[in-house]
């Protein structure tokens, strides 16, 4: 398993958690989008950060 079928494995099954246990969202299609709008956030947070550490020398 690589690195970034990890983050995209983690960031669904933690962003289908939020979604459902969250609430302030009480419709289905809320309950959707904002899973959907998480489980961006978590991808795309990773993918900047990985991208940053990229360039640090070690």
């Amino acid at each position: 398993m690589t690195h970034f079928l990890a983050l995209v494995l983690f960031s669904l099954l933690v962003s289908v958690a939020f979604a459902v246990l969250s609430a302030e969202h009480h419709t289905t299609p809320e309950r959707v989008k904002y899973g959907a709008k998480v489980f961006a956030y978590f991808v795309g947070v990773g993918v900047l950060i990985a991208w940053a550490l990229y360039f640090l020398p070690l």
